[in-house]
């Protein structure tokens, strides 16, 4: 039988139970660092996740009502050709210029990119008879002579507010335009190699009429698509409007908001990497709203249109990989 005394541990046992303590809490905290390491990693990705689809939800709701952006824009791609051009009534091997069209927002590159889209909540487009907004003259005596017209005002006799009362607000932005399309002339011959376009006038509510923008017209595309002449006022788009099948014009007018995307970076990250936040802001009453932020940590937001025989953009966030450098 083992004899055993009052004289606690020897030495050799001390030493080996503080061995055993030590490898055993060594494997405790290496257990618990990789734990908060991957469950901050999966905190980042998750939040990260979360900004990315909520932020792409909202580019997904403008970019369901850009219909009014094509052909009418002046915003360009990466390689300097018209974003928004639309060829409806072509074959693809007839375009000359290429089908597909990108614009990438990056730190390094573009960093700012509009669009513009119908305003729903200011009602449906409103089919608009242009003798609304003039008042006619007593009839000549003469009857080979025209009885004058003189130009008040889209909103004349309150012909839109009664309408669309949401529409006719002081400082909201509309757009005319027509179902005609068409195109410069060469030697009588349209040139199919340019889009199809309506001449368009696109102004802000004042009073019963509109007054033009400079802001606006730096990024749409105002002049006759045939003669080239600007459209600086309601009055001269209805004066100059095209007929339908040698008929009466047909005008449409809409309300519309000039959207702008742009990237701004982010100081002191605490990261050697640069990222930026992504930020929507419109435009209304003459000037650039409050900026809305969608995102930070972004890398590029790239937009695409695999074919401008389609009226379809594709769009993607890019955030950039903090899990990389994620530490305590």
């Amino acid at each position: 039988m083992k004899n055993l005394n009052n004289h606690g541990l020897t030495a050799v046992e001390l030493v080996i139970g503080v061995g055993l303590v030590a490898i055993l809490t060594s494997v405790v905290v290496t257990t618990q660092l990789t734990v908060t390491k991957d469950q901050v990693k999966m905190t980042k990705e998750l939040e990260d996740s979360i900004d990315t689809k909520l932020a792409e939800r909202i580019l997904f709701s403008d970019f369901n009502n850009v219909d009014p952006s094509y052909n009418n824009l002046t915003v360009k791609d990466d390689s300097g050709k018209m974003f928004f051009d639309y060829y409806p009534d072509v074959p693809a091997n007839a375009i000359k210029n290429g089908l597909e069209r990108n614009a990438t927002l990056s730190l390094t590159g573009r960093k700012e990119f509009v669009i513009m889209t119908q305003d729903p909540a200011a009602g449906g487009v409103l089919v608009y008879d242009p003798v609304f907004a003039y008042e006619v003259g007593p009839a000549p005596d003469d009857f080979n002579v025209a009885a004058s017209l003189t130009f008040k005002g889209l909103n004349y006799n309150d012909k839109v507010a009664s309408q669309r009362p949401a529409m006719w607000n002081t400082g909201r932005t509309v757009m005319l335009d027509t179902p005609a399309r068409l195109r410069p002339l060469v030697n009588g011959v349209a040139n199919m190699q340019v889009a199809p376009r309506s001449p368009i006038y696109v102004g802000t509510v004042h009073g019963i009429s509109t007054v033009s923008d400079s802001n606006i017209s730096t990024y749409v595309n105002m002049n006759h698509p045939e003669t080239g002449e600007h459209l600086a006022s309601a009055d001269l788009f209805l004066r100059r409007a095209p007929s339908i099948g040698g008929g009466q014009s047909l005008i449409r007018l809409r309300a519309v908001h000039l959207i702008k995307y742009y990237l701004e970076e982010m100081k002191e990250t605490g990261s050697t990497q640069r990222m930026a936040r992504l930020y929507k802001v419109s435009y209304a009453e003459g000037r650039w709203g409050t900026p809305v932020l969608l995102a930070d940590r972004v890398e590029k937001l790239s937009l695409r249109r695999d074919s401008i025989l389609k009226r379809m953009i594709y769009f993607k966030v890019k955030k950039v990989d903090t899990t990389k450098t994620a530490s305590l």
